[in-house]
């Protein structure tokens, strides 16, 4: 059951939350139509047509055995006249007449016959013993024509179609089918209005994720969205506020770490010793300038910075260069122009730190850009060792690096991978690694189209 209730799931159900409820309210109505349609009107329609055209029948029959029996022309024609009077019908006596010849003359050979038009022949066969003709699809507007073949003649019967079947029937079925199309448009209308608050509030998470300031949501719908965007403000609030507290903080580790670090090293200078030692202090101290540097670029994350539209290419073209620059061979590929909402100081920090890694690493690199239907991928590949496929989600962590002996002669501090990803994801995208076309790393960065 769990796989057939998964593949249903997929391929009937909508993904949508307004589709599943338009579907949530017009399914019953379809099905009762249906319902009403098949089980109650049809048959509703076939015994009110059977009893009608028998009726109309026993009519038929009734009159042909008294033009029958009447002795003369005379009295047939008074008889006629009386039962038009009477009965409601049109009768006409064609003396001579024949059956054949009114069956060619009306096109009545070989007419395809409808559920409700059998229902009215079968009534007239139980009633008449004598040869006949019905003609349902008359020119005359509202009238069904019987043609019955008498011993001297051919007897013409004109009734109206209500005396035969019942034509408010299908008045009904349209009333109704109209009057649900209306309710149909009723409903659409008021779900868009309870979806559009739940539209509204995804798009505010998103374009908050992705670092836009949203301001204050608010909030509008049903109760329990109103609740959801009154949480989405107090998380919003929060979340800012500790980055406010984490920016002060590292403001002031910035002063009390860096100020001393800086002393020390025009100290040394100062000193200007030729000792080994001195030389490795200041190396020591530079190295700790630059590390804290850097997990200060770590942990602050650009918060200040405003997203806005950036073209692509020239800042790619900008990475190539600085590839170049560290000796590396480079290729760039972007087809066609792409615009993205980034924040365009913290972005390229992410690019130079995968391009930085990728050039350290390897002697060609190849940076690339397309336009898929939903997203913006940027690849970065080089031809060097590569990483490991355990290794692969492990290289974002924060002072990991794959090389375990951590020798400051091969470069980085094991942060910027780190730093490249928690930016990745501030634009609402993500990083992940795979293998070159050379046998290196391959950096994806896919971003919201």
């Amino acid at each position: 059951m769990g796989p057939i209730r998964r593949l249903l799931g997929r391929t009937i159900v909508p993904p949508s939350l307004f589709w599943r409820s338009i579907l949530i309210v017009v399914l019953p109505l379809v099905i009762l139509q249906l319902v009403l349609t098949v089980i109650f009107y049809n048959r509703h329609w076939d015994v009110v047509t059977r009893w009608l055209a028998t009726g109309v029948a026993g009519e038929v029959a009734l009159a042909v055995e008294l033009l029958e029996a009447a002795p003369t022309p005379e009295a047939q024609r008074e008889l006629l006249e009386r039962m038009r009077e009477y009965l409601g019908l049109r009768f006409s006596l064609e003396p001579g007449g024949r059956l054949d010849e009114a069956i060619e003359e009306n096109g009545l050979d070989g007419w395809r016959l409808s559920h409700i038009d059998q229902k009215i022949l079968e009534s007239f066969e139980q009633r008449l013993d004598r040869p006949f003709v019905i003609d349902l699809r008359s020119e005359m507007p509202g009238f069904v024509v019987a043609f019955v073949q008498l011993d001297d003649g051919l007897l013409r019967v004109m009734a109206p179609r209500q005396r035969v079947t019942s034509t408010t029937t299908m008045l009904l079925m349209y009333w109704m089918v109209g009057a649900s199309l209306v309710l149909i448009a009723v409903a659409v209308y008021f779900l868009g209005l309870q979806v559009r608050p739940i539209r509204e509030l995804a798009k505010a998470v998103e374009n908050f994720g992705r670092g836009v300031d949203v301001g204050d949501f608010r909030p509008r719908g049903p109760s329990e969205i109103r609740r959801a965007a009154a949480a989405f403000n107090v998380m919003r609030d929060r979340i800012l506020r500790h980055l406010s507290q984490r920016t002060e903080m590292l403001a002031a580790i910035s002063h009390d770490l860096r100020t001393p670090l800086t002393r020390m090293k025009l100290e040394l200078e100062l000193l200007g010793s030729d000792d080994p030692m001195a030389k490795e202090l200041e190396a020591d101290v530079g190295d700790m300038i630059e590390l804290v540097d850097t997990y200060l670029a770590f942990v602050r994350g650009e918060e200040g910075e405003t997203a806005e539209p950036v073209e692509l290419r020239p800042l790619l073209e900008q990475m190539a260069q600085r590839a170049q620059r560290a000796g590396a061979e480079t290729e760039l590929s972007v087809p066609v122009p792409i615009t993205s909402s980034l924040r365009p100081t913290a972005f390229r920090r992410c690019l130079a730190n995968l391009v930085d890694n990728a050039a350290r690493h390897g002697k060609w690199v190849r940076i690339a850009a397309e336009r898929r239907p939903r997203a913006v991928v940027i690849t970065i590949e080089d031809d060097g060792p590569g990483i490991p496929e355990n290794l692969r989600e492990t290289v974002f962590q924060p002072f990991f690096r794959v090389d375990t002996a951590r020798r400051r002669q091969t470069g980085g501090t094991g942060l910027g991978l780190s730093i490249a990803r928690d930016i990745v994801l501030g634009h609402g995208g993500e990083l992940t690694f795979e293998s070159s076309v050379k046998g290196g790393a391959k950096a994806m960065l896919r971003l919201p189209a």
